[in-house]
């Protein structure tokens, strides 16, 4: 398994999961995972922009790197590995 076969199983086992549980708190305690789990992330990435990037190159950065999810999913369903 590659790194985006592994991030794709991560978020579509914990959104399946969130989908089929029918219990509230459950769903809530899911969600709340993956809430904090984005806002941890984004604080450890905030932590490590040095301090000369602008904001203008961090938000082409992220443009970049989501075009470049995209492109590596699609790439990965075409070729049917995921």
């Amino acid at each position: 398994m590659n790194l985006f076969e592994l991030i794709y199983a991560f978020i579509k086992k914990n959104f399946k999961t969130v989908q089929e549980t029918e219990d509230p708190n459950e769903k809530r305690k899911k969600l709340l995972q993956i809430f904090f789990g984005v806002a941890l992330a984004l604080g450890y990435a905030v932590l490590h922009v040095p301090p000369d990037v602008s904001i203008r190159e961090i938000i082409y950065a992220f443009g970049v790197l989501f075009i470049t999810l995209y492109f590596a999913f699609r790439t990965l369903k075409y070729f049917k590995l995921i």
